[in-house]
């Protein structure tokens, strides 16, 4: 495992580092959080190899929303410090090994008896209040958030919702041992099909 603080998170270089490598948001398009293969996993084979191929990929428009979440992250993560009462560190990304073919861009990491990640997301306010609600982690967030423990080999990550003068929702969440184990596998598998796609397309 690599912390990697040479650049920040959306700099030029988080952009180019992240063509050539597996994100854990991109788990979604290789399984599903039942841990069964997804149908979008041809498409993202596809999409990885002209990335490798290219150094290129389709530009990113950043929504409202996404610029909201951009903006006030930095204040959720230190109500999390104070809450929490432990310093947040923060990385461009986390590699799996030296080939760095896999990595997750986590939005903080920590440690109280044992180093912990932290995954904030700051919604609208009405998707917001649904998290408040439901108290639990939200399922489009599961194998993102598995994903990095499966990566970094942590015991827990903490998931942060966070809205502006509203209560924040921080949950704690452990590893699901039986779904990192096909995360694991999976990933293993796609980079092989990914290696052997390129070969084949330049042959």
């Amino acid at each position: 495992m690599i912390i990697e603080t040479g650049f920040k998170q959306h700099d030029t270089e988080w952009y180019e580092a992240r063509l050539s490598s597996i994100g854990a948001t991109g788990i979604s398009k290789i399984i599903t959080s039942k841990g069964v293969r997804s149908k979008s996993r041809s498409d993202y084979l596809y999409e990885k190899a002209s990335q490798l191929l290219t150094g290129q990929s389709k530009p990113l428009f950043q929504t409202y929303e996404m610029k909201w979440g951009n903006d006030y992250e930095p204040e959720a993560r230190e109500l999390f410090s104070l809450l929490k009462d432990t310093e947040i560190e923060e990385c461009a990304m986390i590699w799996n090994n030296e080939a760095k073919s896999w990595h997750v861009s986590p939005d903080g990491y920590g440690s109280f008896e044992k180093t912990f990640g932290l995954e904030i997301k700051c919604p609208m306010l009405k998707t917001h209040d649904g998290y408040l609600e439901s108290g639990t982690l939200p399922t489009a967030y599961k194998l993102q958030v598995q994903s990095s423990l499966a990566l970094t080999g942590w015991e827990s990550w903490y998931f942060m919702s966070y809205f502006p003068g509203v209560t924040p929702l921080i949950i704690e969440v452990k590893r699901d041992e039986e779904l990192i184990k096909i995360i694991k596998a999976e990933v293993k598998i796609f980079l092989r099909d990914l290696n052997t796609l390129i070969e084949r397309l330049k042959s």
